[in-house]
């Protein structure tokens, strides 16, 4: 990657005017103009409909839609004024991200090399009383 580009990720909510597949179009139409302003995609993203928690233009629902790219910093706020001036467009937020590396695990079966110390000891059991010792100490502790 170039020193001049950075990682972006960039998500907006459509319309819900739109069909999914007419979201799913528009969503397109974005990660071309962002291609064709030089941009490499990293992560296509995905449009879903969602829920919003509270109203946005008078709207309960809107698609959300996000994807991530490496685009040349300069060229960033450009694509944030095509996109701020699109009507369909209810919000949209855009942000310099670093990428996640992901952690991988062993999936070989744990094997101790020795083995495990007793951690706990055992306290010696005192034995079971007798019913006739309780029954004797119930009798003084009742008075009878």
């Amino acid at each position: 990657m170039d020193k001049d580009k950075q990682l972006y990720e960039i998500a907006y909510l459509i319309a819900p005017s739109m069909s999914e597949e007419e979201a799913q179009n528009f969503h397109q139409t974005i990660k071309n103009e962002a291609q064709g302003m030089g941009a490499l995609l990293d992560d296509e993203g995905r449009v879903e409909k969602k829920r919003l928690r509270y109203p946005i233009n008078k709207n309960i629902e809107a698609y959300l839609a996000y994807f991530r790219f490496t685009l040349e910093s300069g060229k960033i706020s450009e694509l944030n004024s095509r996109i701020k001036n699109d009507k369909n467009i209810l919000r949209h937020l855009a942000v310099k991200t670093k990428r996640h590396i992901q952690k991988t695990f062993s999936t070989r079966p744990f094997k101790p090399s020795e083995k495990p110390k007793e951690i706990f000891t055992q306290k010696e059991e005192t034995p079971a009383a007798n019913i006739e010792e309780i029954d004797k100490k119930l009798e003084e502790i009742l008075g009878k």
